[in-house]
């Protein structure tokens, strides 16, 4: 054994060397009190660049005429039919081919009633699709929006989708405010 403390003395280093460590590494953390406050870190390593970054807004004018279409659109539909499955109301004007679309499942075979409308564009093709069935595409139609199109599909237990797409590079264009609705409702046993 050395004069110096010998294993004693390296054992307390090591000791010492690995609680200024801890503290070290520990300093830079934040921890939350008693209320669950988190103390404000000091220095400008506590802000990140998305932190100063403003969140994108929508053009209130956009805005504004998307509301004032819903709500035409709402009663153009008119009320919610009896036997509504299930439906659903959009914008398909924010792109050059905006769409909306809706899905669901069928739990009984029948006869099902689509109801489809499209306002603030002239037109928008609507498609309903249930994939259990050949091809999967049974209903393929354009809409002249501004009026209700209707349509009456038997359909099979299982998923079924609705989509109405506004046609690309027509007037207007797109950021019109334009919007779709379509609704899906049992009409009774099928065939």
């Amino acid at each position: 054994m050395s004069a110096t403390g010998g294993t004693h003395w390296k054992v307390r280093t090591a000791l010492l060397l690995t609680a200024g460590a801890v503290a070290a590494g520990l300093a830079g953390c934040e921890y939350a009190d008693d209320v669950g406050t988190v103390p404000a870190a000091a220095g400008p390593s506590a802000r990140t660049p998305a932190a100063s970054a403003p969140l994108p807004t929508r053009d209130p004018e956009l805005v504004a005429a998307e509301t004032r279409n819903l709500l035409t659109l709402d009663a153009v539909l008119g009320g919610l039919p009896e036997g509504l499955l299930f439906g659903g109301s959009g914008g398909i004007g924010d792109t050059s081919s905006g769409g909306f679309s809706v899905s669901g499942e069928i739990s009984r075979a029948g006869r099902y009633k689509i109801s489809a409308a499209c306002i603030g564009a002239p037109d928008a093709h609507l498609s309903v699709i249930q994939g259990a069935r050949e091809g999967g595409t049974l209903l393929e139609r354009n809409l002249d929006c501004g009026s209700v199109t209707g349509a009456l599909l038997v359909l099979e237990p299982g998923d079924v989708s609705a989509h109405l797409v506004r046609y690309g590079g027509g007037v207007p264009g797109p950021a019109t405010g334009a919007v779709a609705g379509i609704r899906i409702s049992f009409d009774g046993p099928g065939r």
